[in-house]
C-alpha cells in the first residue's frame, strides 16, 4: 500500500492527467525539473526549461516554493539569471564559467522532495487532489 505522498508523486508523473490543484501542479513541475537534473545536470535542466512553454524556470521555481523548498527555488532563480546573461552571447568561455558557478547549487534529492510533499500535505491539504 502506498502513502499519500507516493500517490501524489505518482499522479504528478501521469502527464496525460491534468494537475488541477496547485500542490499537484507544483509536484509535477518539481519532478519534471528534478528528473532533468538527474539526466543531464543542473545547467542542462536550466537551459532546457528556459525555453519550455509548459514548465518555464519561474514556474519551476514557484513549484519548489509551494513545497517549501525555498533554497532550491533560489538556486534556480540564480541559475536563470546566469543563463539570461550568457545565452546568445556566443562566448563559450562565459557559458562554461556560468555553468561552473551554478552547477553545484542544486542539492535536492528525492528524499527532500518526498519530505516536502508530506509536509505540505499536512500543512495545506487543500493544495492537493484527494488521495485514495
Amino acid at each position: 500500500m502506498s502513502s499519500p505522498s507516493d500517490e501524489i508523486w505518482n499522479r504528478a508523473l501521469e502527464y496525460d492527467v491534468p494537475a488541477t490543484h496547485p500542490g499537484d501542479l507544483a509536484v509535477r513541475r518539481v519532478l519534471t525539473f528534478h528528473g532533468m537534473v538527474h539526466n543531464g545536470g543542473f545547467w542542462y535542466a536550466v537551459e532546457t526549461h528556459a525555453a519550455d512553454e509548459e514548465f518555464p524556470l519561474d514556474a519551476v521555481a514557484d513549484g519548489y516554493r509551494t513545497l517549501g523548498l525555498e533554497s532550491t527555488a533560489e538556486a534556480i532563480d540564480r541559475a536563470a539569471a546566469e543563463y539570461d546573461q550568457t545565452a546568445g552571447v556566443g562566448d563559450d568561455e562565459a557559458w562554461g564559467e556560468a555553468e561552473e558557478r551554478v552547477n553545484d547549487e542544486y542539492r535536492a534529492v528525492d528524499e527532500d522532495i518526498t519530505a516536502a510533499i508530506e509536509r505540505t500535505l499536512t500543512e495545506e491539504p487543500a493544495l492537493f487532489a484527494p488521495t485514495d
